[in-house]
């Protein structure tokens, strides 16, 4: 598995049902294009503001170069993330 550390960015849904994130990770080095499949990690995405939280994440790349996330940690951890239960 591959793993990097960066900025969560431009948070969207792809689809509805079964729900489908994408977001940009953005380190220092480069931008990733990440993918959320797993429902329960796209719904604590969803409630997260653009560029304020660092995120440590884990996947592999699909056939189009996106990084499919399995595992997700956000590093500078606030009151809110701590109400949102993440």
């Amino acid at each position: 598995m591959d793993r990097f550390i960066g900025r969560l960015n431009k948070i969207k849904v792809i689809k509805e049902r079964p729900l489908i994130l994408r977001f940009t990770l953005i380190s220092a080095m480069e931008s990733v294009n990440c993918l959320v499949e797993r429902e329960i990690l796209s719904r604590q995405i969803m409630q997260l503001p653009d560029n304020k939280y660092t995120m440590s994440v884990k996947g592999h790349f699909n056939n189009k170069n996106q990084l499919v996330i399995r595992e997700m940690r956000i590093l500078d951890k606030d009151d809110c993330t701590y109400k949102l239960g993440l």
